[in-house]
């Protein structure tokens, strides 16, 4: 019997792994082999692969979006390996195990290589970004949560008394104040995993602190925090110097005190010195001018950049286009804006329950199985899972993403023009009942419209799609 273990990820480590792994197992073992899979998600490791399940197995699947630290790739070191982006393994399980052989490379700890000579990007800017983002997450929905519960005490009535001489602070002060940590600790969390995506464990630290300091307004003198920018350049900076600086020779006395030791320090004190005189204050002075032009701009060029961000959001449902809009829209919470993050949780919604609706309203449209997946991409898609939506847009890709693309952006710029705000990631359509979205009315408003204009472009793009395409079979009959 032909043994396999799989090992999934994604950025956000919320659909895309336990949807794909689930894919691969059930596929595999509809193949008659063995197979056990690892999840690396929000959650954590889950179903960890054992050494005696690696060194049985006769290949390894890497589904990835955000690549593999060195530990990872040391452990499938001289393995059969077949790795492909964990965005197009939905799109490719059914021929994903066809020619196993002939698709798979002996891995190498540096590296991973798909058949030949083609070498497959694990690593990349925004692989490290997302990586970033990731670590961010659960930092942003638990203390986004704690503000929401302490805003609410405080409209139900309860007191919001700040710690003082002695006044003891009130229950709902105190919530606020620990939610406000995870926005604040968010940041060099960030910086933090974004340099350890690069060169692992000897960048974490130095990072970490660095981009705390770039984000410490009163020590570096400056009017704001380098926010998700400092993060970026300072993540991306130490991690490629500590990649680098790992690779020096020391000799035995010093060599394995490097990783622990002397790395972190050098790095700590020439990026320390480098932040506080320069670099804070140069991304402080960006990100103030960001700020200044997102608050400031015209109502019309508002309404625009909102088309572009809702369109970029619905366009390849998970994709690098997808997350590149979702990043934006994510990293200015640390520096409270959240009407661009308030697109993101309408327009995420969209794609995958407006297939659901469509399947019910034209039923002739759709197969039979998509019309027995609509309410799995109905429930899913409206936790703001927009996975789902996938097999539909594969289905029928161009009239499938036109749709979803100008419904989307059509919905951004409605959801931007009405100010609608989201604080945190959450629950998708019952984010308003958490606190997480408002004002609530127009949130609910924007998701209806965008589902009628998402479901009404379906019909009539598929319509006329079917129609062209069974004009040309009988043509070509």
């Amino acid at each position: 019997m032909t043994k396999i273990v799989a090992v999934t990820n994604c950025p956000a480590g919320i659909a895309h792994t336990y949807m794909v792994a689930e894919a691969i197992e059930e596929k595999a073992k509809s193949l008659g082999y063995e197979v056990h899979v690892e999840t690396q998600g929000a959650s954590g490791v889950e179903n960890e692969l054992t050494s005696k399940q690696i060194a049985e197995a006769d290949y390894v699947i890497l589904a990835i979006g955000k690549g593999l630290t060195d530990s990872d790739k040391a452990r499938f070191d001289q393995k059969k390996v077949v790795e492909l982006p964990v965005s197009e393994a939905l799109k490719h399980i059914d021929t994903l195990f066809d020619d196993l052989e002939g698709n798979s490379h002996v891995m190498t700890s540096s590296k991973v290589k798909l058949g030949a000579d083609q070498e497959v990007v694990t690593e990349g800017i925004m692989s490290y970004l997302m990586a970033g983002v990731s670590a961010a997450l659960p930092f942003v929905i638990g203390g986004g949560l704690l503000i929401a519960i302490g805003s609410l005490m405080v409209q139900f009535g309860m007191p919001n008394t700040p710690l003082a001489k002695g006044t003891s602070p009130s229950i709902a002060w105190v919530i606020t104040s620990i939610g406000n940590l995870g926005f604040q600790f968010m940041i060099p969390i960030m910086g933090a995993y974004i340099a350890y995506a690069i060169s692992d464990k000897p960048a974490f630290a130095p990072a970490f602190l660095v981009t705390f300091l770039a984000n410490d307004s009163d020590l570096l003198g400056t009017k704001s925090g380098a926010g998700f920018l400092g993060a970026i350049v300072i993540g991306l900076s130490i991690g490629y110097f500590v990649k680098y600086f790992k690779k020096i020779k020391l000799g035995k006395n010093f060599q394995s005190i490097l990783p622990f030791m002397i790395i972190p320090f050098v790095t700590l004190l020439i990026f320390g010195l480098l932040t506080y005189y320069l670099l804070g204050p140069a991304m402080a002075w960006l990100m103030s001018v960001l700020l200044s032009f997102l608050q400031n701009i015209p109502t019309s060029m508002k309404i625009v950049g909102g088309f572009i961000v809702g369109a970029m959001l619905a366009f390849d449902m998970g994709g690098p286009i997808n997350k590149t809009a979702w990043f934006f829209s994510f990293s200015l919470l640390s520096s409270h804006v959240f009407n661009w993050y308030g697109i993101v949780g309408v327009v995420t919604l969209l794609p995958p329950m407006a297939a659901a609706i469509a399947t019910w309203i034209k039923p002739n449209l759709f197969t039979k199985q998509e019309r027995a997946a609509s309410w799995s991409a109905f429930i899913v898609g409206s936790t703001v899972a927009t996975e789902p939506a996938i097999p539909y847009a594969l289905a029928a890709p161009l009239p499938m993403i036109t749709a979803n693309t100008l419904a989307g952006g059509i919905t951004g710029a409605i959801t931007i023009l009405l100010n609608v705000e989201r604080t945190a990631p959450g629950i998708g359509i019952f984010d308003p009942l958490l606190g997480l979205e408002s004002p609530w009315y127009w949130f609910y408003l924007c998701v209806a419209i965008g589902l009628v204009l998402n479901v009404s472009f379906i019909i009539i793009f598929k319509g006329i799609w079917l129609k062209r395409k069974e004009e040309k079979e009988k043509q070509a009959a």
